[in-house]
């Protein structure tokens, strides 16, 4: 299974292209999916589901509400923030891991409503 991510609107498009470069689809909510920028995150979900995208997000709380009102999704992969801060280098650890797991999934991530807690 190839990986797609949406990532969610808290990460800059650098982080998408950063991704790109390494072969990963990837889009980030608040460049390249602008209708989204301030939605609710069920309407992300729904979203990543017509594409389907794992959502990549550090919103535990409200994603989890969304994630029971939309369970057929694609995956949502949870990345906290003191572990991956939106920092230049905390970025590119992101990258690193995301692309790392997007190269060896755990098994129906990208298929099945799976959950995943990024480690580094």
């Amino acid at each position: 299974m190839i990986i797609t991510y949406l990532l969610d609107e808290h990460y800059p498009g650098r982080l998408a292209d950063d991704l790109a470069s390494a072969g990963v689809d990837a889009v980030a909510l608040a460049r390249d999916r602008p209708e989204l920028r301030g939605a609710d995150d069920r309407a992300v979900l729904e979203h990543a589901v017509a594409e389907h995208r794992v959502v990549v997000t550090e919103d535990v709380v409200t994603f989890g509400v969304a994630i029971s009102l939309v369970p057929n999704h694609f995956g949502v992969v949870f990345c906290h923030h003191s572990r991956f801060p939106r920092t230049r280098p905390g970025l590119a650890k992101l990258a690193q891991a995301l692309i790392g797991l997007a190269e060896t999934p755990p098994e129906g991530l990208g298929e099945h409503p799976i959950v995943w807690w990024l480690a580094e």
